[in-house]
């Protein structure tokens, strides 16, 4: 474990610490439960190297076995050369992975988003108007074959391999996951969305793709203080939209009753029947002529003109290229694990990665006096993938901070040149496709 420096004579970065010590070193180190003989022993593979591979699985760059991305890692951080012995096999390593529970992950994710969103108030541009700007969006990945997953998450009609649909809660100033959800391909993504907006409040705008609205989810959103702007279908999917739009009208507010059947369905639950929603329906010009309509709780047309909705929508964006990162640069779609178990595990060591890499882009910009959004992101990723190993299993505190300060200096050498006019088709990563061949 690294142990404390001289303030005096070294410099004060606000995630040395953080990231020094992000890794348990022991299972009395986590609120996880372990059993009694998990990690108890000096092996190769004590938890926080066990955990550091499966970081390290999932680093930008071509995909390896097993044995070489532990040989890889062995070699990169010295382990291996300074005590003078051999790699852990790959048996050992999946070992290892079984007895990691989830939790101890979930602890990690959970420490780096709270130390992500605290500095984000060091490097500015966290909110918009006063708010908290977040989305929710739903991506879907193809997994490995197996019986386990075929049962756990199951697959599409006429598809050949088993199929998982992950949501994410996405700070889209921060361009940071705040919070994740995955299950089997067939979960209503509303449903996902509902969970999600648990960690929301007041001071929060939630932006949303036209696969969320309904009466329903407007309704929790309203009782928890949670302003949000959606995107409709161009039909207006409910009556007083369409009714309003056939009128002629461009921006107004509309009222939106509640559905008979939920009002059925409270009443003999012997709750009381919602009531209805005043909300503002604006439809915009967007580029190559075309229109987009959104409904919301932005009701003050001075204050948040159509042209001012339109721009705020186009920042959910940012969780479109956070989705095509991950899939093109960390293959989020090429799995290794065949149970639920290792597939948790990878999900999660993906948002984690990507949680490390913007705490350092917010470190080297605030070191080199860079705008944030001045990194390019994509290098960024490449620049700590040099040094996240390293970073993670440094012995002292001064090892740390050496290799935070290279870090962040290739993180500060690349900038962001913005490139109009660019078009993103969707790619597949998979290693194996919907229609692909699937061995016996």
């Amino acid at each position: 474990m690294p142990t404390s420096c001289d303030d005096n004579k070294n410099e004060a970065y606000d995630s040395l610490e953080f990231i020094s010590r992000f890794l348990p070193q022991s299972r009395e180190d986590t609120d996880a439960s372990f059993n009694d003989s998990d990690f108890t022993r000096n092996r190769k593979l004590p938890l926080a190297i066990t955990l550091a591979l499966l970081i390290n699985m999932v680093r930008p760059g071509k995909r390896f076995g097993y044995q070489e991305v532990i040989n890889r890692f062995f070699s990169d951080t010295g382990l291996a050369h300074d005590k003078g012995s051999t790699p852990p096999d790959k048996a050992a390593f999946l070992r290892a992975r079984k007895k990691v529970p989830f939790d101890v992950l979930s602890g990690l994710f959970e420490k780096a988003v709270e130390q992500a969103t605290g500095l984000a108030s060091s490097c500015g541009g966290a909110k918009w108007n006063g708010f908290r700007l977040v989305a929710i969006d739903g991506t879907k990945k193809n997994v490995p074959y197996s019986e386990e997953l075929v049962q756990t998450f199951g697959v599409p009609h006429g598809a050949h391999y088993p199929q998982l649909l992950s949501c994410a809660l996405f700070d889209v100033l921060l361009k940071i996951p705040l919070n994740l959800m995955w299950g089997a391909y067939d979960v209503s993504e509303r449903t996902m969305a509902l969970e999600l907006t648990k960690d929301l409040g007041p001071g929060d705008l939630l932006l949303l793709d036209r696969g969320y609205p309904g009466f329903e989810l407007f309704e929790k959103l309203l009782s928890r203080g949670i302003d949000f702007l959606v995107r409709l279908q161009d039909n207006g999917l409910f009556k007083p939209v369409s009714e309003f739009l056939a009128e002629g009208h461009r921006d107004g507010k509309i009222t939106l009753h509640p559905p008979k059947k939920l009002v059925r369905q409270r009443l003999r639950n012997g709750e009381p029947a919602p009531e209805p929603i005043r909300l503002r329906v604006v439809k915009v010009k967007t580029k190559g002529n075309k229109t987009a309509l959104f409904i919301t709780t932005l009701t003050n047309k001075g204050e948040y003109p159509a042209s001012a909705l339109r721009e705020l929508y186009h920042l959910r964006w940012e969780e479109e290229e956070f989705y095509k990162l991950i899939k093109e640069l960390l293959e989020a779609e090429n799995f290794r694990g065949k149970s639920r178990q290792f597939i948790d595990q990878e999900v999660m060591a993906i948002y984690l990665y990507c949680l490390l890499v913007r705490i350092m882009m917010m470190e080297a910009a605030m070191k080199h006096d860079i705008a944030l959004s001045g990194i390019c992101q994509q290098a960024a990723f490449l620049a700590v993938t040099r040094f996240m190993d390293k970073l993670l299993v440094s012995q002292t505190l001064e090892d740390c901070q050496h290799w935070l300060e290279l870090c962040l200096t290739e993180i500060s050498w690349q900038r962001y040149k913005k490139r109009t006019g660019r078009s993103f088709p969707r790619i597949s990563k998979r290693s194996y496709g919907k229609w692909g061949r699937r061995s016996a």
